[in-house]
C-alpha cells in the first residue's frame, strides 16, 4: 500500500509512519522542514519510509508531493492527515491571526490535501482517508475553545465525506486521541499571546486549566496505541466512522451519551474549578 502521512517529525506522525512501514506499506512521511527528518530517519532505518517536504498549508507543496506519489507508483492508497497544531487561551483572548493560522492547518490544509488525493482514489475504487482529530471533536473544554472549532469542523468535514466516498469504494475513518504523550501537549505547546498575560479576567482559570494540564502528564496513554490503531486501520475493509481511545475517553463518551448537557457542565465545573 502507497501512503502518505503529514507532522512525522515527532508523535504520532513519526510512529505512524515507522509502524506503517513495518507492516510493509511504502510511507511518504511529509515534514513542515524536511531538515528536521533526523529522528525520523534513525526510528525507520530499514525500512520504506521516504521523506518528503510537505508544509500542509502550501498549496504547491501539497500537489507537488501528491503528483510525485502517483507519477513514481501510478496510485495513492491511503492518506493519513496527522497534520495539527493546537491552541490554548479562552476564547476573548484569541488573536483573528492566531485563529486563522490554526484553521489553516487543522482545517483547510487536511481538506485540501484529501481533494488532492480524491480523484485517484476514486479511479481504483479503494483506499482510506484517515483523518486524526481529537476528543476535543466532540466535548469542548474551556481554554480550549478554538481547537475544538477546528476538530469539531473536521469531524463535520470527515463524516460527510464517508457518505460521499462510500459509492466509490473508498473509506473515510476519524481517530480521536484523548490525552497521549507527544509534543503537541509538551515542546509544541502553544497559548494564545494574549492568555500569556499574567493579569486580566481570565488569568485564575488559566492558571487552574495549566495546572490541570500538568497533572495530566503521568496519565497520557502511549501514543504507540494511536499509531498501531492507524496502521490496522490501513487494511480494514469496513472500519466505523470514529475510533476514540485514550485515559478517562471512554468515561468522557458515556457522560456525553447517558447524561443530559447540564449535568456534563456541573461535572466540569467541579473538576476544572470554575
Amino acid at each position: 500500500m502507497i501512503v502518505l502521512c503529514t507532522g512525522c517529525r515527532s508523535g504520532f506522525g513519526l510512529l505512524i509512519a515507522v509502524h506503517a512501514a513495518k507492516a510493509g506499506h511504502t510511507v511518504y512521511a511529509g515534514l513542515r522542514d524536511l531538515s528536521t527528518k533526523g529522528d525520523l530517519v534513525e526510528a525507520a532505518r530499514g525500512l520504506d519510509v521516504r521523506p518528503v517536504q510537505l508544509d500542509v498549508t502550501d498549496a504547491a507543496q501539497r500537489a507537488a508531493v501528491v503528483e510525485a506519489i502517483v507519477s513514481e507508483h501510478g496510485r495513492i492508497d491511503a492518506l493519513v492527515n496527522n497534520a495539527g497544531v493546537a491552541l490554548g487561551g479562552f476564547q476573548e483572548q484569541v488573536a483573528e491571526d492566531e485563529l486563522r493560522h490554526l484553521f489553516d492547518v487543522n482545517v483547510f490544509a487536511p481538506w485540501a490535501l484529501t481533494k488532492l488525493c480524491l480523484p485517484h482514489l476514486r479511479a481504483q475504487r479503494e483506499g482510506v482517508v484517515i483523518n486524526i482529530t481529537s476528543m476535543s471533536g466532540r466535548q469542548a473544554m474551556p481554554g480550549l475553545g478554538a481547537y475544538a472549532g477546528s476538530k469539531f469542523a473536521l469531524e463535520g468535514f470527515s463524516e460527510a465525506l464517508r457518505h460521499e466516498m462510500r459509492p466509490f469504494g473508498v473509506r473515510v475513518v476519524l481517530v480521536e486521541p484523548g490525552p497521549f504523550e507527544t509534543d503537541i501537549m509538551g515542546r509544541n505547546r502553544t497559548i494564545a499571546a494574549d492568555a500569556e498575560t499574567t493579569g486580566g479576567p481570565y488569568a485564575v482559570y488559566m492558571r487552574r486549566m495549566e495546572g490541570l494540564l500538568d497533572k495530566m502528564k503521568d496519565r497520557m496513554g502511549d501514543p504507540r496505541e494511536v499509531a498501531d490503531l492507524v496502521v490496522r486501520l490501513l487494511d480494514d475493509p469496513s472500519p466505523r466512522l470514529r475510533y476514540p481511545l485514550g485515559p478517562g475517553v471512554s468515561a468522557r463518551l458515556w457522560a456525553r451519551r447517558v447524561l443530559p448537557f447540564e449535568a456534563v457542565e456541573r461535572i466540569l465545573e467541579r473538576v476544572v474549578g470554575f
